[in-house]
């Protein structure tokens, strides 16, 4: 981002010098927003077995989703996260506008580590219909800062029983997910 952001100044610059004039230089970007928390989170590669229709491939894509998730709250980047949701998961597009409109507004996620635990399954050979896995997600303690304009709080670590329905059509996606196990 450092150097997209120093390439796009050097061109800025570049350009209005041909102009002439003596217009002061351009302001220095804030990178408030647009700089992630946790500079070293990097999004984690989908696992080969994950683009599987098997219940090995269910599991592992729902411990990837996690993954994601653990990506998008440290970075603020839900193009993933996106993806792999349904546009009509409301847990789903809880998550991305918390993680989105966090960052957008200044704020951040530090030391939140999200975890899948053992995972329970419910495979359903009929692509036409959703799979189950519930796990327990764990986050671990760290700090939330919603905007620019409020404190950080410290976050205490969280534990839930999580349940995903996923369906498979041309690779899995979330369809829905929420606390507590599958009916």
């Amino acid at each position: 981002m450092r150097l997209v952001t120093s390439a796009v100044m050097a061109t800025l610059a570049l350009t209005l010098s041909a102009c002439g004039g003596d217009d002061p230089p351009p302001p220095e970007p804030s990178t408030t927003a647009t700089t992630p928390a946790n500079p070293d989170a990097t999004l984690p590669p989908m696992p080969d077995v994950a683009k599987e229709f098997t219940p090995n491939g269910a599991a592992t894509f729902v411990r990837h989703y996690v993954g994601v998730m653990d990506f998008a709250s440290k970075t603020g980047d839900v193009s993933e996260l996106n993806r792999l949701s349904d546009p009509d998961c409301g847990g789903c597009q809880d998550y991305i506008e918390l993680f989105g409109d966090t960052y957008a507004s200044g704020g951040y996620l530090k030391g939140r580590d999200w975890t899948a635990g053992p995972m329970d399954l419910r495979f359903d050979r009929n692509r036409d219909d959703e799979s189950f896995a519930t796990t327990t997600v764990r986050v671990t303690a760290g700090i939330n800062r919603r905007s620019a304009d409020v404190e950080e709080k410290q976050v205490p670590e969280s534990k839930d029983r999580v349940s995903f329905a996923l369906l498979y059509i041309d690779g899995w996606t979330i369809t829905q997910f929420g606390i507590g196990d599958v009916g």
